[in-house]
């Protein structure tokens, strides 16, 4: 069934969203939800991060469950809006965040 990619750190119901996708997710896909918005200038923390993970998991099985930011950081070719070093600093606080969810979701 292959992954599926789905842009949720901008969208405004995330919650209709993830429903939506448990509705129509196969058991052997996998599924990656944005927990970055490229487009917003403002670098997310590692707990906004995990917040956004642990969402996702009370309706993606564990095992489903991926992370990715909500497109590229040069969404048109010309596209300077987003520095390099910010690009960066999201891409640092997906992967901490993700670490921090996964902790908390592996229990004590």
């Amino acid at each position: 069934a292959g992954n599926f990619y789905v842009e949720l750190a901008g969208e405004q119901d995330r919650g209709r969203v993830l429903r939506i996708i448990k509705q129509h997710a196969k058991p052997d896909q996998k599924i990656f939800v944005g927990v970055i918005d490229p487009i917003n200038p403002r670098i997310e923390t590692p707990d906004e991060v995990r917040d956004r993970v642990l969402e996702a998991a009370e309706v993606i099985p564990l095992s489903q469950l991926g992370t990715t930011d909500d497109c590229g950081f040069a969404p048109f070719g010309d596209d300077t809006s987003t520095t390099r070093d910010t690009a960066f600093e999201k891409i640092r606080a997906r992967v901490a965040g993700t670490k921090l969810a996964a902790k908390v979701l592996a229990g004590p």
